[in-house]
């Protein structure tokens, strides 16, 4: 027997689902619309600490005259840094295993049961764009030469903080973009809060062969950190 499909004028499928979505308070949101603040560069972080350990270079540019270059870039003000072109944030799960041993006596199995659960605390990835004064090899590399050596323990006064904290910001426009006019107004909707981080490695420097193009291009870093938090705004 052949069974005939209802016929519905839905319209462009699409558009009445945004209009959908448009009657409650969530909408779509774009995860590339973020901005990435750093705290504050350690102050450690300079040309004496680095010389001491013999990773300095006493012909290169200077870490005290690169500092300064990004300095409006850093802090906990409203401009995030402009440089940080890409994130890849941390993974979580909890791991859980079902049980599978037969019960003969009648009693029913209980589960699944969780036998951890653990988060990605070096996997932060942050990518920073190649200028012609280098984020990556005026502060970056000699912060990871630093860690390699004092660690983050601090044991001794002495020993140099080598720790910030970093936030990742996603904003998104109040509502897509056809359904409003004025869509120059972004609203926060969740941040990445990651306390005490470090960098410690350099994944690639991505060296092409020339071949008379002006290419740009970012490089990628990955950061460790002790926790991390993920706030979703009220307003």
């Amino acid at each position: 027997m052949d069974v005939d499909s209802p016929i519905f004028d839905v319209g462009p499928i699409v558009q009445k689902f945004y209009q959908l979505l448009a009657r409650y308070e969530t909408f779509p949101a774009a995860k590339n619309f973020f901005g990435v603040q750093i705290n504050h560069i350690p102050a450690a972080i300079n040309d004496d600490h680095v010389k001491e350990l013999g990773f300095g270079r006493t012909d290169s540019r200077g870490i005290h005259a690169v500092k300064p270059q990004f300095e409006s870039m850093i802090g906990s003000g409203d401009t995030p840094m402009l440089i940080a072109t890409g994130v890849d944030l941390n993974t979580e799960k909890t791991t859980v295993t079902s049980q599978s041993e037969p019960y003969k006596n009648g009693l029913l199995p209980t589960g699944p049961y969780t036998t951890g659960h653990e988060y990605g605390d070096q996997d932060l990835d942050i990518q920073f764009l190649e200028t012609n004064i280098s984020f990556i090899d005026g502060i970056i590399r000699p912060w990871i030469q630093l860690y390699s050596t004092y660690g983050n323990m601090q044991l001794n006064l002495d020993e140099p903080k080598l720790s910030t904290n970093i936030d990742v910001i996603f904003t998104s426009r109040q509502l897509p973009e056809y359904l409003q006019k004025d869509t120059s107004h972004p609203v926060m909707r969740k941040i990445y809060k990651y306390y005490n981080c470090i960098p410690h490695e350099i994944t690639s420097a991505n060296v092409n062969e020339y071949t008379g193009d002006f290419e740009t291009g970012s490089i990628s870093t990955k950061w460790r950190f002790s926790r991390y938090d993920v706030i979703t705004p009220t307003a």
